[in-house]
Order: C-alpha cells, then structure tokens, then sequence
C-alpha cells in the first residue's frame, strides 16, 4: 500500500485524486494547500482528507506518506520536488515539469541523489490512441517515419486560481502548458530533436499562447505541430495527429467541449496502407490519467525504474518547448 500527498487542490489534482481512488493499493491520506478558498471547494467534496497549509508540516505528521503527487502551479513545480525527493519520497509532478532548463535538470538531480523515482504527468504516453499510434511505428507497420503532424487547441482557460495560468511568468505561456504535450509525443516517437523552428502569436498577457512548431529529428523525419489556446466562441477543444510512413499513415482526431474535462467518444485511430482498405484499430479505453498513475504506482510496488515520462522525457519536453519560443521570439532556427 502506498500513501500519497497530494499537493494542490485543482481541477488537475481532483483528476489525480479520482485515478488514486480507483486504486486498491494506493490511498491519498494528506491534501496540502495553501488557499482556503480552493481548499474550502476541495473539502466540501472529498471531506475526509486531511488538508494542510503547511508542506513541511504534513511532511513531519504524515510521515507514512510514500509518494508526494505534485498538481501545483508549475513555478512551485521545482520547490516542492525537491523538497519531497529529500525527505525520501517519490514523486509524480504534473506537466510542464518546470519554466526553465535549470529548474528541471535540479529536479532530476534531486531525484537521483536521494534515491527516489521521478516521473512526470506527460498523459499522451498513456492515452490509448498515441500509445497504440507509437507502438505501431515501433512495430514497423507503417515503415520509415517521414512525417508527423499534432495539434491541440483550446479556448482560453479560465479555471486557475487567481488566473495564474495565463500569466507566463508562471505557467510558461500555451507553447509550454499546452503545446508541450505534442511537442514530447513527437520526440516519443521520432526521438532527440535536432533543429526547431517556429512561429506564433502571443496572448493578452505577453505569452507565446498559439505556436505552430517544426522540428526536425535525426534520419530526416519531420514533426509540426500546431497548439494554442487562443481559440474563440464555441470552438470546441481539439487534438489529434497523422503519422505518414513510408509504408502507411496513422491518423486520429478527437473533438470535445471546451475542455479537456469533457473527454469522451473519439473518432477511432485508422490505418491507411496503399493497396488496403482502411483499417480502424483498436485501443485502450481506459483513462490517461488513471493509467499515469496505476503505472507509476505498480513501478513502486514492484521496485521497478520508472521508464515512462521520466525525469528525462520531462526535460527534454522543456528543452523542445523552450527551443520552440527562442525560436518565435528571434525568428531564427534553434539547433538542440
């Protein structure tokens, strides 16, 4: 049995909280938030947990605790890690893993030298239609890969305590909240990027918040990707990707409401092959997020390394994103 922390009280950490519910060697005894007002809402809905204002308070009281899930804003994303990492606890801390190169290489460091495992929230590693897409690309269905596109767009969100998300001094802006997430399925796939280019706008607070990003990967495959939150009206929230193959094309495409909460029905993933009908493949259908972490948690019970959207996947997805701005902000071509 392992028992969580579970730090912040927002809408992603109450998606966390559901994936550790469905758990049956797995039980969130502590909530640590500094805000009375979220966790007000928070306690209204799940009473029984325990909250704290004060980390290193719990830390001391809570001294059962195994495992510290980090669902806090992303500037406290690298505070808190390491704090964790040193008391001995090991850590799942939400994307991006952090604003800076630095502040993710100090986490992984942090990790290491205490001895804990790491892992980072990068969901699409677990989301039944890219985890299929990938595992078929590895497989070779779809040969060489020559090029892959993914987007995601998204109203502008509203939902952060105090607003923090929009401001990029805090979140990073779209290109690194939002856009990182195809940014690391497309290093997932085509592996360590070497050149990036990119272009974009920028959002009422000064944020790179729409970003259309090329990157190119050794062996001469190409992703672009699209991403931003600076869709309008009713535009719904939009994801998906084709990878063309010398030998085939995967495609998927998800449509919902204005957030990513109203996940449901999909379009299905299709193969297309010349010479073959199109093929619908099936996939998994369970939660991204319920799997992040029952994977995280067998890796734990089993005494196994994490291997998934590790500490390194996590900062190379930062490295990719942070390329994507430098390049937005001087126009030019960044070499990784």
């Amino acid at each position: 049995m392992k028992n969580v922390a579970l730090l912040g009280t927002g809408f992603i950490a109450s998606v966390h909280l559901e994936g550790w519910k469905r758990l049956s060697n797995a039980e969130v005894v502590a909530v640590y938030e500094p805000d009375d007002k979220a966790a007000a809402a928070f306690h209204r809905k799940y009473p029984a947990i325990p909250r704290y204002k004060s980390f290193s308070l719990l830390l001391e009281e809570k001294n059962e605790v195994d495992v510290v899930d980090v669902c806090l804003p992303t500037f406290l994303h690298r505070e808190y890690t390491e704090e964790a990492c040193a008391a001995g606890k090991h850590v799942l801390c939400e994307k991006p893993m952090a604003l800076t190169v630095d502040d993710a290489e100090a986490m992984a460091n942090a990790a290491r030298r205490h001895g804990v495992e790491l892992m980072v929230g990068h969901a699409l590693r677990f989301w039944g239609e890219y985890v299929r897409a990938r595992e078929l690309v590895m497989e070779g269905v779809i040969g060489e890969v020559l090029s892959l596109s993914a987007r995601r767009l998204a109203l502008t969100p509203d939902w952060s305590v105090s607003g923090w998300i929009l401001d990029p001094c805090y979140s990073g802006g779209a290109v690194l909240d939002l856009h990182i997430h195809d940014l690391d399925f497309a290093n997932w796939v085509c592996g360590k990027p070497e050149k990036i280019f990119a272009q974009g706008a920028r959002g009422p607070r000064g944020g790179w918040d729409h970003a259309c990003t090329t990157v190119c990967y050794p062996g001469g495959a190409v992703a672009h990707v699209e991403g931003g939150w600076l869709m309008q009206g009713d535009f719904p929230f939009t994801m998906g990707f084709c990878i063309l193959g010398s030998e085939g094309i995967l495609e998927w495409e998800f449509r919902s409401g204005v957030n990513i909460e109203e996940r449901g029905a999909s379009n299905p993933l299709f193969l297309y092959r010349q010479g073959k009908e199109k093929r619908e493949i099936p996939v998994s259908t369970e939660d991204a997020y319920n799997s992040e972490i029952a994977y995280f948690t067998s890796c734990l019970e089993n005494k196994r390394a994490v291997e998934s959207a590790t500490a390194e996947d996590g900062l190379a997805a930062v490295r990719t994103a942070l390329a994507a701005r430098r390049s937005m902000e001087t126009g030019e071509l960044v070499k990784m």
